[in-house]
């Protein structure tokens, strides 16, 4: 069953635009990095007054809670993380799923 993998990050006021973009460019890399195992990446800026000071967000989808644990511990994400992401945040929450069709009968 497909697995969404949503993370909300507060950059810091310090943060340009310019720079939300790069370290969000870098995010969305991870699915060129990681073929066969990120199947989309989609990225975006808050325009809600309910976002909780939530600034950027982004929504990555997998075939399967295996990709996704493999995705986690994976270097590359690893690396994105501790060197663009964590640095540059004051806030972070990452929220994951299985992707249920509640047009079918049972979930």
């Amino acid at each position: 069953m497909a697995v969404a993998h949503i993370v909300l990050v507060k950059f810091k006021p310090s943060i340009s635009e310019e720079q939300s973009h790069d370290i969000l460019k870098g995010v969305a890399d991870l699915k060129n990095q990681l073929p066969g195992i990120v199947e989309s990446v989609h990225l975006g800026i808050n325009f809600s007054a309910r976002s909780k000071g939530f600034t950027h967000g982004f929504t990555m989808i997998f075939k399967n809670k295996d990709d996704l644990e493999f995705y986690d511990k994976s270097p590359e994400h690893v690396k994105v993380v501790t060197e663009l992401v964590r640095p540059n945040i004051d806030d972070i929450l990452a929220f994951d799923y299985e992707v249920t069709d509640y047009s079918s009968p049972r979930l």
